[in-house]
Parts: C-alpha cells; sequence; structure tokens
C-alpha cells in the first residue's frame, strides 16, 4: 500500500510502543531525535494485551508520553506509518490514524499541535474482549507493573 507523507512537518506525541527505552523506539527513533519532551494529551489509554501494545481512544483523561523533534523527518514519519499501520486519511485498513492534537509539554505548560497516532478500533469486539484500562494514563508505567507481575 502507498504510503502518505505528512502534509505538514510537526513534532510527533508518543505514549507507547516508540517512547524512550521501548522496541520501537530503538527501531525507528534511536538515533534519529533531536529533542525528547515530556507531555501529555486528553484521551483515553488502553492496553491490549492480545497485541503488545497501547490504544488511544477519545476521553477526557491525560495520557502521559513524550514529544519527539526527529531528523530525516518524511523518512522517519513513513516508517512510523508503516508500523502503526496507517494508510493515509480516512483508509479502512487504518489500525492507527495519524492525527493532529493539542499536547500540553510538561515543563512549560505550553500547548503544541503535535502528530498523534489514535487507535482505529476497526474490531470493537475483538478490542473489548481484550482491553486493559490504564486510569493513571502512562502506558510505561503500566508495563514495568505488568512485566513483573506477569
Amino acid at each position: 500500500m502507498l504510503m502518505i507523507k505528512p502534509t505538514e512537518k510537526r513534532k510527533v506525541f508518543v505514549y507507547g510502543s516508540l517512547r524512550t527505552g521501548f522496541f520501537n523506539y530503538d527501531k525507528y527513533l534511536k538515533g534519529n531525535v533531536l529533542n525528547c519532551e515530556a507531555a501529555k494529551i486528553k484521551g483515553k489509554l488502553f492496553h491490549m494485551p492480545n497485541k503488545g501494545y497501547p490504544a488511544v481512544l477519545d476521553g477526557d483523561d491525560y495520557i502521559y508520553g513524550e514529544v519527539m523533534t526527529v531528523d530525516n523527518y518524511e523518512e522517519i514519519m513513513v516508517a512510523m506509518d508503516e508500523m502503526e499501520g496507517y494508510y493515509g486519511e480516512n483508509n479502512t485498513d487504518n489500525e492507527y490514524t495519524r492525527i493532529i492534537m493539542d499536547v500540553e509539554m510538561a515543563e512549560t505548560g505550553a500547548i503544541e499541535k503535535c502528530y498523534v497516532y489514535k487507535y482505529g478500533l476497526n474490531d470493537e469486539d475483538e478490542f473489548n474482549k481484550h482491553k486493559i484500562y490504564i486510569s493513571h494514563g502512562d502506558w510505561k508505567n503500566f508495563m514495568t507493573k505488568f512485566k513483573k507481575d506477569a
């Protein structure tokens, strides 16, 4: 499938396996991050144990993550789109959709408009069967505890 290049150059908010210290950070971002800042968005965060990664849906909780400024921008964004199963706006095959959201920077409280990958919820029954709601909004902390308890 044809991958869609981002039309605007923006920072990316990551909340799951693309965060510092996780496997997809090492695979897709390591060596290409110019700046990384703690931040948060509004939504609802879930872990999908059947897939091993998180999902963000609409909601009013805070979800914690990192805002990445990346080098080799187009190359990195195309690779991340592919990893996230994003094939373009309104594509029914999208697992995640790359959207623009208001992101609150932890250090300054400033709001920046960044790309965020939001879960597509293509198979709601399958999602509801496996989902684990993360009320505290931090997948990194959840996974640290999840792995200790496993």
